[in-house]
């Protein structure tokens, strides 16, 4: 073993206390039909910088450790190796997806969130209207009383799939809300998804590149690190931790600004696309999700037995919210913390 791979052991050790503390005094459980529903606390965050900062199998380890350790330490049922499989899957995730999206332009990923938010409101807005058209409801076939044969035509398209679907269904109620749920108020939901990380990217790229112009502007030479100088045209942009948290830039091959020019490079060296977190967020929140929703499917049909008398989107829906406005805050978390780590020497020489 290195004395490289050692001190990321070590540093990983660190977050996993942190989390563990954490976990131990200030987080706890939101009820959820009789059961415990979903953990809410800050102490996740600590376990996924390791993935951020030294790569997948920091993360796995981070992870899986941080979920088994957490429940012997502070027991709520019964231990679940599928769970803390499903922990160590996920971390390793992060760490293979933020390196993935870390080389991408941001403003690249931006745009592929932009089109996929309209598209999803698009859709279940769409299908919402055409339901409200219908007079189809969660209580649609309350006032009916053969819902088998309730007659399709004339209904539009979103009208006619949501019955046909639902009608001849053990419990056609049921069925119907979650139809309804499938076709409408979850595209909804994955679009306002998209908007609040747009706005969390805008907010915190708008602080990053404001901090960068300042720093820049103080600088006492005009000659700026070449990790911060305009790309040159087709080169791929490289993340930079320095400073400013997250920067996008590419080396352009050592040459500096001159200083009859630092001024007019300014406007391109901070392009929109330099300093955004979009990457980093989509990693935290979208793994962060994912992990949730494996989460709810076991605890749904293995763990929790009560669980089972209500369909999988009553159990899941509010587990995944709350998981959503949690990731929102770890990604707020993890901007802080990853410029705490820019301001340790020692610590910064071991991101990866």
């Amino acid at each position: 073993m290195t004395n490289l791979h050692l001190r990321r052991m070590v540093a990983t050790a660190v977050f996993l206390a942190i989390s563990l503390v954490l976990r131990m005094t200030v987080s706890g459980y939101l009820p959820l039909f009789g059961a415990n529903g979903v953990r809410v606390g800050i102490h996740g965050v600590f376990t996924i910088m390791p993935a951020i900062l030294f790569g997948p199998w920091y993360g796995a380890v981070a992870s899986g450790l941080g979920d088994m350790l957490g429940h012997f330490m502070r027991p709520s049922g019964a231990w679940l190796w599928q769970i803390t499989v499903i922990s160590v899957v996920g971390g390793f995730a992060r760490g293979w997806m933020w390196r993935l999206l870390r080389a991408r332009s941001p403003m690249a990923t931006r745009g592929v969130v932009i089109v996929m938010t309209l598209s999803f409101l698009l859709f279940g807005g769409v299908s919402l209207l055409q339901l409200n058209q219908d007079g189809i409801t969660g209580q649609f076939y309350d006032s009916v009383a053969e819902p088998a044969a309730v007659d399709t035509h004339g209904m539009s398209s979103m009208g006619r799939l949501v019955i046909s679907r639902s009608q001849n269904a053990g419990n056609p109620g049921v069925s119907l809300s979650q139809r309804i749920a499938e076709v409408a108020y979850a595209p909804l939901g994955a679009g306002v998804f998209g908007v609040i990380l747009l706005g969390v990217d805008m907010f915190l790229s708008k602080g990053l590149r404001k901090e960068r112009v300042g720093k820049a502007s103080k600088s006492s030479n005009s000659t700026i690190d070449d990790s911060y100088l305009v790309p040159a045209y087709g080169s791929e942009p490289q993340v930079v931790i320095s400073g400013n948290t997250i920067a996008y830039a590419a080396r352009n091959n050592g040459s500096e600004l001159g200083n009859n020019k630092p001024h007019k490079m300014i406007s391109k060296l901070f392009a929109p696309w330099n300093g955004s977190i979009m990457p980093l967020a989509l990693t935290i929140i979208l793994i962060s999700l994912a992990i949730n929703t494996t989460n709810s499917l076991v605890l749904w049909a293995v763990a929790v037995p009560a669980w089972r008398a209500f369909p999988f989107m009553y159990i899941w829906l509010p587990r995944v919210i709350v998981a959503l406005l949690t990731s929102v805050v770890n990604v707020f978390i993890a901007v802080l913390l990853l410029k705490v780590c820019d301001r340790l020497p020692h610590l910064k020489k071991l991101i990866k």
